[in-house]
């Protein structure tokens, strides 16, 4: 398991993708737009997200910085 920081400039995008490992995460600051398995959801502070490995994923942040944690499982890797 492994935890990271992220933080995105105002309507960053992380475009579409997926990997094996299962995520979770909390909004810290700001929100954003989560489209999880073509469903999507506004996330703001104090709120969690969790994606199963294998599912497509997208984030669009909103017109504010966006500061939030990330939880993987198992440990990513291409991190490191």
């Amino acid at each position: 398991m492994m935890i990271s920081l992220v933080e995105f400039e105002p309507h960053a995008v992380v475009e579409e993708h997926s990997h094996p490992h299962e995520q979770m995460g909390m909004m810290l600051e700001g929100e954003a737009e989560f489209i999880i398995g073509g469903e999507s959801r506004k996330v703001g502070p104090g709120m969690i997200w969790r994606i199963p490995g294998g599912v497509k994923h997208k984030v669009i942040a909103g017109p504010k910085p966006v500061k939030a944690l990330d939880v993987f499982h198992p440990i990513r890797e291409d991190y490191r």
